[in-house]
């Protein structure tokens, strides 16, 4: 068992040129720094896209392609809570118009396995596709699934990622 590549939108510059100009923070709270992402996606679709949607496609594109691997045998993702912007959209939205002429948009993308959805759509693959949702411990239970469906020989390579976002409503510990 093999990691074959890992990549990561951080506060840090994204893939290759992480290591190459590390930034320098203070404070407490750090944004990323996120890629070009019509590298990664069509121009038509970014805009429908949420933030973490994108950074999570980008970096599983970047790992997949330094990876070698066009198709993973399985997608098995991690988050503490899901898409929270989308969520908090939504949410706000139905208090404004009291319940009524509410777009499904951003209920839609505000579920948990969103980003591992997107991926798979864009990929075309119709393999295993899981996401953990346990606060603190949801990467973990995602690799502990990806090491049994590959220990099990249910797959070959798995990606696996994890995706999280703080808002301005609520941060992240």
């Amino acid at each position: 068992m093999y990691i074959l590549s890992a990549e990561a939108v951080s506060p840090q510059a994204s893939f290759e040129q992480m290591l190459e100009t590390p930034q320098n923070y203070t404070g407490d709270q750090l944004h990323c720094i996120e890629p070009d992402y019509t590298r990664y996606v069509d121009a038509k679709l970014i805009r429908r896209m949420s933030r973490i949607i994108k950074m999570g496609v980008a970096a599983a594109s970047e790992a997949l392609a330094h990876a070698g691997v066009q198709m993973p045998d399985a997608i098995v993702t991690g988050t503490a809570y899901g898409c929270l912007a989308d969520t908090d959209q939504f949410l706000t939205r139905l208090v404004e118009f009291k319940e009524t002429l509410l777009s499904p948009t951003a209920f839609i993308q505000s579920t948990h396995n969103t980003v591992a959805a997107q991926i798979a759509l864009m990929l075309q693959c119709h393999n295993y596709n899981n996401t953990y949702v346990h606060r603190g411990s949801s990467f973990e239970a995602a690799l502990t699934d990806a090491v049994s469906l590959l220990e099990e020989g249910d797959a070959q390579r798995v990606l696996v990622g994890a995706a999280d976002e703080k808002t301005e409503k609520v941060m992240l510990f």
